[in-house]
């Protein structure tokens, strides 16, 4: 699975370093993340204001 966020990739250098690993492996090297995704939750919810 590859790294979605920078953010991700901090939690897991400081927490799962082993995992870090193998999921940079998967990532491209020339893939630009984003800081921080947002959440689905928010994204369900701003849907549902605006029917």
């Amino acid at each position: 699975m590859p790294i979605k966020s920078e953010a991700q990739r901090k939690w897991l250098a400081e927490n799962k370093p082993e995992v870090l690993k193998k999921m940079e492996a998967e990532t491209p090297k020339d893939q630009k993340l984003p800081e921080r995704l947002g959440s689905p939750k928010a994204k369900d919810f701003k849907s549902v204001l605006w029917r």
